[in-house]
């Protein structure tokens, strides 16, 4: 795991940015996992930018949503579905063809994951992974747990999840996700974590203590031989 603490936010998004640029120069059609929420929007960003200045840079590479909620409505600006659409594949010109996506209003999530699993098995693998950490600990919607899933599955929220100030604000109970599990994400080429916000220390300075627990998804992340955490020294108090 190679720990890279940053001033601020602009910092870890250009050191994020960096490595994804590198990556993507050796491997243009490399499979991009993308997770939500507000950690990879400065890499989104400048990975737009990109776009704009290299028009044809991201023509190649393909894009998998990392999880989304369960109990939202296509129309919801909550949906991870929207946030990525927004931020992401919008900017970068990334069409259906391109894309792996949970669908936001599946009538059977389980299903679902098994879909998506199946796409997984059937690809080359997910070259690079981008990650959050919650306060709690969890990585995608890998919740801390007596164990956790390898596969795509439908998680149960964590207490703490559903407390957070996002979540509240979406106006639904919301109770599941889906989510690619810890296997898929561990089986990624590399991986990078940004962490970063309001709440996070705790569950960074438990991550670095370098003890693998379930209570602490993010944790087996250790296991992993190609892991860049790349920390917001700013936002960390």
């Amino acid at each position: 795991m190679k720990i890279h603490y940053c001033k601020d936010y602009q910092e870890m998004s250009q050191l994020g940015t960096e490595l994804v640029l590198r990556e993507i120069e050796i491997t243009p059609d490399l499979l991009f996992c993308a997770a939500s929420g507000n950690s990879p929007a400065g890499l989104y960003e400048l990975m737009a930018r990109k776009h704009q200045n290299s028009h044809g840079f991201f023509d190649w590479m393909q894009v998998i949503k990392l999880d989304e909620w369960v109990g939202l409505d296509d129309e919801s600006t909550f949906t991870s579905e929207y946030d990525i659409q927004e931020k992401l594949l919008k900017k970068l010109e990334i069409e259906d063809d391109r894309y792996i996506s949970f669908e936001v209003e599946a009538d059977d999530p389980i299903s679902e994951c098994k879909r998506i699993q199946k796409e997984l098995d059937e690809s080359d693998g997910i070259d690079i992974c981008i990650l959050g950490i919650g306060i709690n600990g969890h990585i995608a919607l890998n919740e801390p747990a007596d164990f956790l899933q390898p596969y795509c599955h439908v998680a149960k929220l964590h207490p703490v999840t559903l407390a957070s100030g996002m979540i509240e604000k979406v106006g639904v109970q919301l109770t599941q996700g889906m989510t690619l599990g810890v296997g898929n994400i561990m089986d990624s080429k590399m991986v990078i974590l940004f962490i970063t916000g309001k709440g996070k220390k705790s569950a960074m300075d438990l991550l670095l203590k370098g003890k693998i627990r379930t209570d602490l998804p993010a944790s087996i992340l250790w296991l992993h031989p190609n892991v860049h955490v790349i920390v917001d020294k700013k936002s960390m108090g």
